[in-house]
Order: structure tokens, then sequence, then C-alpha cells
């Protein structure tokens, strides 16, 4: 059953040790209210007069401290009156207050539901010497190819050639003899595109004449040759450092392996794998057309 204990304070000093007490104790908390006990109020108006109304709650001769609890352990509950008796001194003490206890028919919310801790992961172990592991040792199997295309591409055509890859987001512009040209990325393909979608969006931006100059060369841009950027590359002798710090350098999620002609035989592609409770996982996937993938966890 739970109970309401109400304790009214004449002696304000004893209120911090009184509160200290409950807390060791285990009482679950208080409210304070402050009071006025109402023959002390009435002597006090008659003296002072009804124009000191406004300050019946700043008199100390007549303030009080009302504590209410509520506790439904009766064990808990003696051992509260108990404190309460010890720090107070004995409530039939003259000018040491009122203690109650009453009796609540229903009582919600005395016992608070803690949170889950979450648990716990250990970070995932890095695989030691990595940073000088060459790129052509990795020997796991995925199964993704990479996407080349010609310079004389329409962009529409290299955007449904990404398409048709979702693991990949870089594509590769060669010439007829396989030799790597250029890099187009999904970002860069899809802001050239929406240039032709909503020009006149793009045209709100234009502030000064550097953007000017921008956007009158995106009205030129037809194929993956006018949209690609410089060729960024690696080689299978090159480390997976060297891989990663290229990808960051130059913002791409891809990167292609070339051979010593600089042909594409790899795709280098670096994604960020969120897990529940996990850390952030960097997975440098190696793809070839013509065999399996190599998959490093870092």
């Amino acid at each position: 059953m739970a109970y309401l204990l109400v304790v009214i304070l004449d002696d304000l000093k004893v209120l911090p040790d009184l509160l200290h007490a409950w807390w060791e104790a285990g009482v679950p908390g208080a409210t304070i209210l402050e009071s006025v006990g109402a023959y002390r109020a009435h002597t006090w108006l008659e003296r002072m007069g009804l124009g000191a109304l406004e300050r019946l709650f700043e008199a100390e001769e007549i303030r009080r401290r009302t504590l209410l609890t509520a506790v439904d352990d009766d064990t808990l509950l003696a051992r509260a009156v108990a404190e309460a008796e010890r720090v107070v001194g004995g409530f039939e003490r003259p000018h040491s207050g009122i203690l109650l206890v009453l009796p609540v028919a229903e009582a919600r919310g005395l016992r608070k539901e803690r949170p889950a801790v979450p648990e716990t992961v250990p970070p995932q172990p890095v695989c030691a010497g990595w940073r000088e592991m060459r790129v052509g040792e990795i020997a796991c199997a995925a199964g993704l190819e990479p996407v080349t295309v010609p310079p004389d591409a329409p962009l529409d055509e290299v955007a449904r050639a990404l398409a048709a890859h979702p693991g990949v987001r870089v594509a590769c512009v060669v010439a007829e003899e396989g030799r790597l040209v250029g890099l187009l990325d999904l970002h860069t393909i899809a802001e050239d595109l929406l240039f032709y979608i909503l020009p006149e969006e793009l045209f709100r931006e234009i502030t000064d004449l550097e953007r000017m100059a921008g956007f009158a060369a995106k009205t030129r841009i037809r194929t993956a040759a006018d949209g690609m950027q410089r060729p960024v590359w690696v080689k299978e002798t090159d480390t997976l450092k060297q891989a990663l710090m290229l990808m960051h350098e130059h913002r791409l999620s891809g990167l292609p392996v070339v051979d010593e002609a600089y042909r594409v035989v790899w795709l280098a592609v670096q994604a960020v794998r969120l897990g529940r409770g996990r850390p952030v996982r960097i997975l440098l996937i190696l793809v070839s057309a013509c065999s399996f993938v190599p998959l490093l966890v870092l």
C-alpha cells in the first residue's frame, strides 16, 4: 500500500539534514512547499495590519516548509518517519512541526524504469600492417564490375551505366585501346543533368562573373569527355594507404587500378558502412571485370 508522508517544519534550519537523511534512506524524492501556520498568520496580521499581507510568506517568524513524499514500502516508511523524528528532535517538542502519514488509494510513477544501457561493442580489429599492404595482394572475393565508358558517351548513357551497377559510383572514361583518360563520379553527373532539367533554378545562384563563367561552361557539357575530371589512379604495386588518401584528396568514392599501359584492370571502391551499435568501417573493394572482387575490412 502507498502512503503520503507529510512533514510541516517550523525550524527551517533542519531542512537540509532531513533531506539528506531521507536520501540516504532511499526515499524516492520530496516536494517542498512554502507555507505558514494559520493561527500564527492571524496573530501576525493583527499586529502588522492588512497592509503587510503581501509580505506574508516573507516574514521569518511565521515561515514554514511543508514536505510531501510518497512511499509504497512499509519498512521504508518506518525508516523515513524515524529519520524525521531524529533530525527534528521529536515532533512533541514545541515549535518543531507536524508529521502526518496518510494512506493513498492509488499511486503511479513512484518507481521509474531505468533506460536500458546500450551494449558496448568492442571496436573492429584493424589488420596489422594494412597501410603498407599492396593493392595487388588482396585476395578475397565479391562480385562487382567496373563501369567504363567512351569519351563520346552522352551523360544520360553514363548515368544509366552507373545505375546498372549500384555498388559503383565512379565511371572510368577510357579511350579505344582501354587507356584511362578521365573520371566521372555520380555526383558530378547528377549536377550536370540537373542543369538541363532545372536551369532556371541554378541561374538564380549566379551572383558574380566567376559563377556566370561556370554556368556558361555547363551549357557546353554534352558527353563524358566534356564533364570528366583528370584521371586519378593507382597501380597494383601501390599501397592501400595511397589508394585511400587519393580518394580522400580528390573526394572520390572510387579509384581505378591501372596496368603499365594505363588500362583499367580493377576499380577501388571506398564505402562507409554503419552497423547498429558498431563503429564505422571503411571497406576497400577491388573490382575486376574478369575475376572475383577482393574485399578488405580495415
